[in-house]
């Protein structure tokens, strides 16, 4: 990716942010970015092309933060426990990206294709739970449903630390973890901390 559409995209990231992303004008993010207007549909053809360009962006920061060190734990289990973990705290630390996340993945301009591909930069993440099937530790689940199901306990897990006050981050996570492993695992012990 260009400096400039990387410019542009943390501009839109930005004013999208501020301003809702229906409410912010193309022309407005070309001139906070330094841009003529129409340099901005050289990178985008369109404002939707824009949109899904930020969601795409917005993923990828999030994944980036998961794969950002490499995994570590004793057993797959712990591996998990501690992407799980990492998952939790890009949206805690970044909340304008993760509501705006949220806000676009509602959104109609975000096509199937665009979805699958933002879904697809987790792979690191999936082959720690494909490596559980294989191993025979996790129920026999399609791959989707245990994305979307994590997914959306991260999300209420990351809703809840973000209502909470002075929320032991550490802990709630575990125990999130703990309730999610719980579900899958062919052998439910608690892995909690």
């Amino acid at each position: 990716m260009s400096d400039k559409a990387r410019l542009l995209l943390d501009t839109a990231i930005r004013l999208f942010s501020e301003r809702g992303f229906w409410d912010t004008p193309t022309a407005l993010i070309a001139k906070e970015a330094g841009v003529a207007n129409g340099t901005l549909f050289n990178y985008f053809g369109s404002k939707t092309a824009l949109i899904e360009g930020v969601y795409l962006s917005l993923k990828q920061d999030w994944a980036d933060h998961i794969d950002a060190a490499e995994i570590t734990g004793d057993t797959l289990p712990e591996r998990l426990q501690e992407c799980w973990k990492r998952s939790i705290e890009w949206p805690v630390a970044n909340p304008d990206r993760y509501i705006l996340l949220e806000q676009l993945k509602q959104s109609e301009d975000i096509s199937r294709g665009t979805s699958m591909g933002g879904a697809n930069m987790f792979a690191a993440a999936m082959a720690l739970f494909a490596e559980a099937g294989q191993a025979g530790l996790i129920r026999s689940l399609p791959t989707d449903l245990i994305q979307a199901t994590a997914f959306g306990q991260i999300c209420a897990t990351v809703q809840h630390i973000t209502q909470s006050d002075n929320p032991d981050i550490n802990a709630i996570s575990a125990t999130s973890f703990d309730m999610f492993w719980r579900g899958i695992a062919v052998n439910p012990k608690g892995v909690a901390a």
